[in-house]
This record gives structure tokens, C-alpha cells and sequence, in this order.
């Protein structure tokens, strides 16, 4: 994830970086990104083809997802609203909050958050694809990434990656040992920032719960509800 807090007067100029020779790995990763809005429609159309919700696996899943919610709004509230642009800014290099714990903590919010709403469509084999499909993705993103954080930066970020060397998971002794009373001050632009994802949850957890009342249960999930629905 972009390490830039949004800094509107040092923005890189558009193709700036449009000369670098990319990896075929870090060109997917450019092309990713940009699409990475539109990537989830897959498994949101499995999640709602298969899905036989149950009130623990809305249950479950809902709060899996709720924390990894959490965890975007705390990088975010770091990082700032870079996270929902496309471009990069050159400004400071963010090494406080989550990203002290690992590179890449949007990322590892996103992961969860996935995995949770999988959960909560109750599809034993979902939460496994989400999983593959989201390292098919963000492999080649933070590939990509890395590059133009490295000639931004330099020596700088390279240290970083020395001292925080987990790109997707926080490291255990560094989370336990983490300040976590050195929060953010300001919550409500992160919380403003993800609300177009938090609409994404409330809506998938009420299509979940309609599923589950109409206990559609058998040849996936929208045919039985058609034929529940229709007279």
C-alpha cells in the first residue's frame, strides 16, 4: 500500500514513472490496481450464486469482517485518502500506527474482511478461493508498488522494509509489544474515507440475512429464492 499521505503539492506529475522498464510481474500489478474495484465482482457473484447462510456463519463472518474493517480505518487514518485514489503523492514516508507492525496493513484488512464475508455466506470451499484470488491480485500489486515506493524514496523505504519486514501479517512480537494507545487524533476523515466499503458490508450482510430468512438452502442460493418469491 502506498506509504504517501495525500499531499495535493507534491503530487507526481501524470507518467512520471511511465519510462521505468516494469516486470511482466509489476506491469499485471499496475494494470491490477487500477482495477481493483471491479476485482471482487467474481467472488460477490459466487458469494450470492452458493451461498446457504446460517446464523452462525453470519454471525461469524460478520465480526471477522467488522475487524478487518477496523484495520483499514487504521491504516487509513494514517495513510489519509491516498489509499482511495490512483495516483501517488511524494510525501513523507508513513512508518507509524499499523504500518510499524507490517507494509502493507490496508491490504491485510482487505484479506480479512474478504475471508469474512465468505464466511458468512456459509460456502465451505469460498474462504479458499478468496484467499487464492486475493494473492493472484495483490502479489503483483505490491510488486508493482514497492518499485515506485523504492524510487521515491530510495535508501529510505529500503530501510523500512529492514525494519518492518512483513509485507501481510503483523509480526507477533511486534504486535504484542505494539502502542496502542498511540492512536490516530482524528478518526472521522478514516471512518468518512471507508464508507463506500462499510455500505459494502451493511448491504452484503442484509442480502445475507434475507437468504437466510428465506432459508434458501439447496441448488445455490438464488434459484430457491426466485422460486420462493415467485407465485
Amino acid at each position: 500500500m502506498s506509504h504517501t499521505p495525500a499531499n495535493p503539492t507534491g503530487a507526481h506529475p501524470a507518467g512520471a514513472f511511465d519510462a521505468l522498464k516494469l516486470s511482466p510481474l509489476q506491469k499485471a500489478g499496475e494494470v491490477l490496481f487500477r482495477l481493483r474495484d471491479y476485482t471482487p465482482i467474481p467472488i460477490i457473484l459466487l458469494a450470492l450464486l452458493y451461498a446457504k447462510p446460517t446464523l452462525a456463519s453470519i454471525v461469524g463472518g460478520l465480526l471477522v469482517a467488522l475487524f478487518g474493517e477496523c484495520a483499514r480505518a487504521y491504516g487509513v487514518a494514517f495513510i489519509g485518502s491516498i489509499s482511495r485514489t490512483r495516483s501517488y503523492s511524494n510525501g513523507e514516508l508513513v512508518k507509524e500506527g499499523p504500518f510499524a507492525l507490517l507494509r502493507n496493513p490496508l491490504y491485510f484488512g482487505n484479506l480479512v474482511l474478504s475471508v469474512g464475508l465468505s464466511v458468512m455466506a456459509g460456502v465451505v470451499w469460498l474462504p479458499a478461493v478468496v484467499v487464492i484470488l486475493f494473492y493472484a491480485q495483490y502479489i503483483p500489486i505490491v510488486a508493482w508498488e514497492e518499485m515506485k515506493l523504492t524510487r521515491i524514496f530510495g535508501e529510505r523505504y529500503d530501510a523500512y522494509k529492514r525494519e518492518v519486514p512483513n509485507r501481510w501479517f503483523p509480526r507477533l512480537a511486534g504486535f504484542l509489544a505494539f502502542e496502542w494507545a498511540r492512536t490516530p487524533v482524528v478518526w472521522g476523515p478514516a471512518w468518512k474515507s471507508e464508507k463506500r466499503t462499510l455500505t459494502s458490508v451493511i448491504a452484503f450482510t442484509v442480502v445475507m440475512i434475507a437468504l437466510f430468512l428465506f432459508d434458501a438452502r439447496s441448488e445455490g442460493a438464488l434459484l430457491p429464492l426466485v422460486k420462493n418469491v415467485l407465485p
